[in-house]
């Protein structure tokens, strides 16, 4: 069974983002044991509506909430990973109550989404 795998991103470039709550767009791989293949490009609605907005939150049971109902949106159900470099409390929660696990990774990992999909590739199971 294919594993399906998220990543913050810029865009079409495929370039990770490392505030995953501000990234523009979610892609979407699905990785069959061997390869990875680009599914799509979800927006992230939560960074679409707090556009240019300078954004501290506290770490509450509304904030999960408001973060969760944006996972949803940006079509992250049905995601069994998603890989960030960085990831406020918040959203990590809205992620776990989706069942998404978190996988962790830095800049030296590389820039480029298949790059560093290559590297946690052995974290899948």
């Amino acid at each position: 069974m294919a594993i399906k795998v998220a990543m913050p991103v810029e865009g079409e470039n495929l370039v990770m983002v490392t505030r995953t709550g501000r990234a523009p767009y979610f892609a979407i791989f699905e990785f069959d044991g061997n390869e990875f293949k680009l599914l799509k490009l979800n927006e992230n609605t939560h960074a679409h509506e707090h556009h240019h907005e300078e954004h501290t939150e506290e770490h509450t049971e509304d904030e999960i909430k408001h973060h969760h109902k944006h996972v949803k949106a940006s079509k992250l159900s049905g995601v069994d990973y998603i890989v960030v470099r960085a990831l406020g409390p918040n959203m990590e929660e809205a992620l776990k109550m989706e069942g998404i696990k978190i996988i962790k990774v830095s800049k030296k990992d590389g820039e480029n989404a298949f790059e560093i999909l290559e590297k946690i590739k052995d974290s899948l199971k």
